[in-house]
């Protein structure tokens, strides 16, 4: 009988969170401590147990209210039991700079569009300018306090923020949101960026699933695609004209 149960005592001892799903229970998980201690019970997305074995990789919600990027690797076992182990990836995927996860923690999400409803995509002006005038830590600091709202109106709506780019800011939402429902948050993202020096509003650009694509890069594209890019402005350019104004032809000096 010891050796019957060996199997599910290993499982239970595992340090890494699992849940298994018996051959003759296949859609009731049973969860070891590790995930009970980590994870709050409805953590994971619905279709895993329609997704292939192999790794796959998704955010998973914990029970301090963060969405962690984790790694799940999914196998069946010879006597027909699935069993699930998280691997907690999230700072492998952090952006340095603004701490949030990066473009690849969005794009490898293995629920796919499962459970996203919008993907909205706010997209700073460009700050080049700025880091040649005031160097790279003002500039940072910005970026910082502008991923922070982010992550806060993100928690208002169980959503997830992440920096896409080097000046997009990208959140999955659950639920339908609305330009109106993200001013408030460009607004204040706004004055962050205007205490380095006047710049123009974070453009936004709204994609909706599954009419804008079954796949988070299809959403991205679309959202991307609606916020456009800021006008280029060179000032450098301007000022180079007027001390070197275009020669007179002959013809027309006369």
């Amino acid at each position: 009988m010891t050796h019957l149960h060996l199997e599910d005592d290993l499982f239970h001892l595992l340090p890494l969170p699992g849940l298994r799903w018996p051959a003759h229970a296949p859609t009731h998980a049973q969860p070891n401590p590790a995930y009970q201690r980590t994870y709050h019970p409805g953590a994971l997305p619905a279709p895993v147990t329609t997704w292939a074995d192999g790794t796959h990789q998704t955010r998973l919600l914990t029970h301090t209210g963060e969405r962690r990027v984790c790694r799940l690797n999914l196998r069946s076992l010879p006597n027909g039991d699935r069993i699930l182990l998280i691997e907690d990836v999230h700072s492998y995927h952090l952006d340095p700079v603004t701490h949030l996860p990066d473009r690849d923690a969005l794009l490898h999400d293995a629920a796919q569009t499962h459970g996203v409803t919008t993907l909205a995509t706010l997209r700073l002006p460009p700050l080049h300018d700025h880091r040649r005038q005031l160097g790279d830590a003002p500039v940072d600091q910005a970026l910082r306090r502008a991923a922070r709202e982010l992550k806060t109106a993100a928690r208002d709506w169980n959503a997830s923020a992440y920096r896409t780019g080097t000046h997009d800011f990208t959140l999955l939402s659950p639920q339908p949101l609305t330009p109106d429902q993200l001013a408030p948050v460009t607004r204040r993202i706004h004055a962050h960026l205007s205490a380095l020096g006047r710049t123009a509003e974070p453009r936004v650009g709204l994609s909706d699933a599954p009419h804008d694509g079954r796949t988070l890069a299809d959403l991205l594209t679309a959202a991307q695609d609606r916020a456009g890019t800021h006008p280029t402005r060179r000032p450098l350019d301007s000022l180079k004209r007027l001390l070197n104004p275009t020669p007179t032809h002959p013809m027309l000096a006369l």
